[in-house]
């Protein structure tokens, strides 16, 4: 009663040695953690965080950023003031010249068109 027909017979079969899988495998590993260390290992060379910001008034906000940078380099960074509704209201773009101190802290002014909320910062990187 038994009609089946054996499928390796019918389509064929692939062969590959035992030991195929294993191998992609053991180079999947091999590449995923050579990448996870190169990446663990990067210096980042500047990195900025927000200490404080200052509504003044309803056209100026005033953010204090902790710049750091473990090697003298020139640094520019970019602030905006947003208003109530997540609108960006202002934004600043300011150099920060080379210095000796590994972490300096920098106050920009920011003109807004509306009352903000907040300060923020966008970004911070090495000047090229």
């Amino acid at each position: 009663m038994s009609n089946s027909t054996d499928l390796q017979q019918r389509y064929g079969r692939t062969a590959r040695p035992s030991w195929f899988w294993p191998t992609v495998a053991a180079i999947g590993v091999t590449i995923g953690v050579a990448f996870a260390a190169w990446v663990g290992f990067q210096k980042d060379p500047v990195s900025a965080r927000v200490y404080s910001y200052d509504i003044a008034s309803d056209n100026l906000v005033t953010v204090n950023l902790d710049v750091v940078r473990p090697d003298p380099l020139d640094v520019r960074c970019t602030v905006y003031a947003q208003a109530l509704d997540h609108s960006i209201v202002g934004e600043k773009t300011v150099d920060v010249a080379s210095s000796s101190q590994e972490v300096e802290r920098i106050e920009i002014d920011i003109q807004t068109e509306r009352r903000a909320v907040t300060g923020t910062l966008r970004t911070c990187a090495q000047v090229r």
